[in-house]
């Protein structure tokens, strides 16, 4: 018995085309299978633990009291949550005035305070950015900021990250 008959088939039973492709897809399918089973979970990038230091400006004397440490605050369009308000620093706010005689003052708003808030997030830190949903955060950059009962529209000064 001849191990290739003259019509190509192999032992007289099967197509070596036949049997090449059913082995490449049984190849390929095992090389797959095998890829994903030893993917390498340290390749994702994982949210690491930042600070952030945010200021809002000349906020009203009524919201003094709804703005609370342990609140989580969530990016206004996405609704993914940013972090939690560590601390609260309320100040006076401050406004640039020309005077008379050409100086530049500090002068008070009345009823407007300051709020400097910082904030225990994370973050997605790499080496082009710092990115929390879809915003990257930056300092000086706006970001709006919400909870169930308000929204506060802030600006980054400081951002750390924690090990």
């Amino acid at each position: 018995m001849k191990i290739i008959d003259d019509k190509g088939r192999l032992f007289s039973k099967v197509n070596i085309l036949d049997l090449s492709i059913i082995l490449m897809v049984l190849v390929l399918g095992l090389a797959g299978f095998y890829k994903l089973k030893t993917n390498n979970k340290a390749t994702f990038i994982k949210p690491k633990p930042v600070d952030i230091k945010v200021i809002v400006r000349a906020r009203e004397e009524t919201s003094i009291d709804k703005i609370k440490v342990g609140d989580i605050l969530k990016e206004y369009d996405t609704g993914i949550v940013l972090g939690e308000i560590k601390s609260i620093d309320i100040q006076p706010a401050t406004l640039e005035v020309n005077t008379t005689d050409g100086q530049v003052k500090l002068a008070e708003i009345p009823e407007r305070y300051d709020y400097y808030i910082n904030i225990d997030a994370n973050a997605i830190v790499n080496e082009n950015a710092i990115v929390s949903g879809n915003k990257e955060l930056r300092i000086g950059n706006k970001l709006v900021l919400r909870t169930k009962t308000y929204a506060l529209e802030s600006y980054i000064l400081e951002i750390g990250q924690r090990e």
